[in-house]
């Protein structure tokens, strides 16, 4: 049985990680801010208070559909769903309008955001052929 050296090994260990993380970095996922927990449902106008969050993969895929926890919080419910977003991994956020503390708490996060209108399925289908 012939043994590799440790270099070799090293090596074959960067090249794996290194492709593991530049995969990583061209993933994304989508949540868009939805009226209803359909995947062809309108944009919500408010982002922070919006009923569903509707979350589709890198290739516009329809993952799930999760209600907004933050929807009926008296404060800060734009920095908290914000914060739920980035738990569950979001990179990129849909919805018609964005409140300053929103966009804040996205911006922290190092989720991008952008202002849509229409059905939520064709707006991610937009983004990801303009991409």
């Amino acid at each position: 049985m012939k043994i590799r050296s440790t270099p070799t090994i090293i090596v074959s260990l960067f090249i794996f990680f290194g492709l593991a993380i530049s995969a990583s970095a061209d993933s994304m996922k989508i949540a868009v801010a939805t009226t209803c927990p359909e995947k062809d449902a309108a944009i919500s106008q408010q982002a922070g208070r919006t009923p569903f969050f509707l979350f589709f993969d890198d290739k516009g895929n329809f993952l799930e559909t999760v209600e907004n926890p933050s929807m009926d919080q008296s404060r800060n419910a734009g920095p908290n769903a914000a914060l739920f977003l980035a738990d569950k991994g979001v990179t990129l956020v849909i919805a018609g309008d964005f409140g300053s503390k929103m966009r804040e708490a996205l911006e922290e996060h190092h989720i991008q955001y952008v202002k849509k209108t229409g059905a939520a399925y064709n707006a991610v289908q937009t983004i990801i052929q303009n991409r």
